[in-house]
Formats: C-alpha cells, sequence, structure tokens
C-alpha cells in the first residue's frame, strides 16, 4: 500500500519551486490523472535522471491542494506495477498555504531503461523538456546514451546561458548572489536564464536551512 509522509519543505522554497514551473524535472497536476498516464510520467522520471510531481497546483502555478488524499494515493498504487521494472518512489504530504499538496519523488532508474505495460504492450518514455514522449527503440538507445535529455540540450544554450552553465564545472553549488559576484549581470537577467536552465534539466534546485541554491545533475 501507498503511504504518504510529512513532508518538510519550507514554504518560501516551495514558492520559488512553484515560480520555476514545469520543466525536464518537474510536473504539476491539479488531480493525477488515469494511472496509466501517471505510469507514463513514472516511467520518463525514472529513464531520465529523476523527477518530481506535485499534486494540488494547477496549470499557472496556483497551489490548489488536494480534495481526496486516498483517491490521489490509490492511483499511485494502480499506476506502480504498470512500469517495468519497478520505479522507486516516495510519497509525501506538503502543507502551504493551509492546503494540502502531495509531493511524489521518483528516483532516476538503476535498471534503465523503464516501460509502461499496456495490456501485452509496452512501451518507453522519455521527458523532453516539460512533456513525455514515447521512444522507439533507436531513440532509446540514443538518449541512454547521452545525447538525450540535458546532454543534448547543452549543444542548444544561448550565448548568456552557457556562460552562466559553465561556471558549475569549478563550483558545487551556486545561488543568484554567488553568480552576482563571478558575473555584471542583473538578479532579473540571472534568475531567467537560471529558470531556463532548470526547465532544460541543466541544473536542479535545492536548498539549505538559509537559502535556495542550483547544482548540475553530476554534484
Amino acid at each position: 500500500m501507498i503511504r504518504a509522509s510529512r513532508g518538510d519543505i519550507p514554504c518560501d522554497i516551495l514558492e520559488e519551486i512553484i515560480a520555476l514551473g514545469e520543466g525536464y524535472k518537474t510536473e504539476f497536476k491539479v488531480t493525477l490523472p488515469s494511472p496509466k498516464s501517471l505510469a507514463r510520467s513514472l516511467c520518463a522520471f525514472a529513464n531520465a535522471k529523476g523527477g518530481t510531481l506535485f499534486v494540488g497546483i494547477d496549470d499557472s502555478g496556483v497551489p490548489v491542494g488536494i480534495t481526496n488524499r486516498a483517491i490521489e494515493l490509490s492511483t499511485i498504487e494502480k499506476a506502480v506495477p504498470l512500469v517495468l521494472p519497478k520505479p522507486v518512489i516516495k510519497v509525501s504530504v506538503l502543507t502551504f498555504n493551509d492546503r494540502d499538496l502531495l509531493y511524489i519523488e521518483v528516483s532516476e532508474g538503476p535498471n534503465k531503461p523503464y516501460y509502461v505495460r499496456d495490456g501485452k504492450e509496452t512501451s518507453a518514455y522519455i521527458r523532453a523538456a516539460d512533456v513525455n514522449l514515447p521512444a522507439t527503440k533507436k531513440i532509446l538507445r540514443h538518449f541512454m546514451g547521452g545525447d538525450g535529455g540535458p546532454a543534448g540540450a547543452r549543444k542548444t544554450l544561448r550565448k548568456h546561458e552557457k556562460i552562466i552553465h559553465d561556471l558549475f564545472d569549478q563550483n558545487k553549488r551556486l545561488g543568484v548572489s554567488d553568480i552576482r559576484e563571478a558575473l555584471n549581470y542583473s538578479e532579473r537577467r540571472i534568475k531567467r536564464i537560471l529558470v531556463s536552465l532548470t526547465r532544460q534539466g541543466l541544473i536542479i534546485p535545492s536548498y539549505n536551512e538559509k537559502n535556495v541554491y542550483y547544482r548540475t545533475e553530476d554534484r
């Protein structure tokens, strides 16, 4: 049985995560879709570098909360067996502005590739920007080989995106203030570029007790 533990993401950190919007590693749902549709998201995240689904947030990024936790957990329980091999997930409940949200963390799969079972058929899914796409065997080999996902995204970076992304080669983690010290960019410009890099899956927003910072996939 799927159980939800109590999450502990601070409200200000959660606000920043929501402001970043959906992307390579993040997906928002007002309520969970069918088990089969949810299984595609779990599969795509497991085939990538992992990801998170927030349930109770609408398409415009407004936290509206979940209305029936039991139904949402039941959907998760039905979706997990549809993914082969079984994905590693953790489900938590977060309270934000007196509203409960579900937070589903999907770990990067140790046994790639992952597939979704549909009757006697199986299909693999990969993550591209903020959508889940079915993958042919050729695409899947290409994706698993490192040219898809974030690796492929690096090749299409704009000049200033590349400049900021290159800073992470020498630093384990960076915050907005760290980047401002290194570059003569405005805070607004830096945040816009960080949002773009996050949505492409090239950096990951994290946090400690004091502030939000960013790190690359391999740090």
